[in-house]
């Protein structure tokens, strides 16, 4: 009797444990499936390839001249439409989790979080490649720091890094990775 009930008891804790995994594979379905694992190794230097201290002359000037010259690459090989990892933070509410972007002419229209759940939009972390841009540029406008690399095959950028002065408090960081053409039939 007492074996009979830890067979039973241990049964079911088996399913218990179990059954959560299963649930968790089944809701990881459409888009999200395979684009988290781009998240896994991330590793973000902070020597950025282009950095920009905007309180020496001609620095604002500089930033200005990558980012155009980068937005136009972008721009002449920029996929209709596209998927993409993106991950924003700031001093508040702090940094975020990983969200797929999918895009379409050029607005972003879903966003997906890591359980493959519709994510809310925000005006401050949900973004195109064109809005990273944009906000890259509004960092030009603020005295302080900006660091940034770019995908070499896309020419969209990868990290950004900025800090506005005076005040411990002003800076955000954005991650973006693992940029897809979405292919219609």
């Amino acid at each position: 009797m007492i074996r009979a009930r830890a067979l039973l008891l241990l049964g079911l804790l088996s399913a218990a444990c179990h059954g959560p995994a299963l649930a968790q594979k089944k809701a990881k379905v459409g888009p999200a499936k395979d684009f988290f694992k781009d998240t896994l190794l991330v590793t973000v230097s902070p020597l950025a390839e282009h950095q920009f201290s905007l309180r020496t002359p001609g620095q604002r000037d500089s930033l200005l001249a990558v980012l155009r010259r980068e937005r136009a690459l972008w721009r002449a090989g920029a996929p209709r439409d596209y998927r993409f990892l993106s991950r924003a933070g700031c001093f508040c509410p702090g940094p975020r989790g990983w969200l797929l972007i999918e895009v379409r002419r050029g607005q972003p229209l879903k966003a997906w979080d890591r359980a493959a759940k519709v994510a809310p939009f925000t005006d401050w972390d949900t973004f195109s490649i064109d809005g990273l841009f944009d906000s890259l540029e509004r960092s030009a406008d603020h005295n302080g720091l900006v660091q940034f690399d770019f995908d070499p095959r896309w020419h969209f950028p990868t990290y950004f890094y900025v800090v506005a002065t005076p005040g411990p408090d002003m800076w955000a960081t954005y991650e973006a990775r693992g940029l897809r053409p979405i292919v219609t039939p």
